[in-house]
């Protein structure tokens, strides 16, 4: 099995050598058998190599998909 911090450093090896947060995302941290709890914090750890403007645009287009959700409209009574 994995360890956490395996998975650490394979995850800082690929981004370091340019591989996407996607790829990143999908070959290293999904597939992994560890819990969501650290699964989330990997995540997190290879969110922290993308450029900050690339995460605000990714952090204002997820909240603009949220906002437009039928949920969060007023309901008229």
């Amino acid at each position: 099995m994995t360890t956490l911090m395996e998975l650490q450093g394979a995850i800082e090896a690929g981004m370091r050598r340019g591989e996407s947060f996607s790829a990143v995302e999908d070959e290293i941290i999904e597939p992994s058998s560890v819990s969501d709890e650290a699964k989330s914090a990997l995540w997190l750890y290879a969110w922290s190599f993308v450029d900050w403007r690339a995460q605000r645009r990714e952090a204002y287009a997820h909240i603009a998909q949220i906002a437009e959700s039928p949920e969060l409209r007023p309901a008229f009574t």
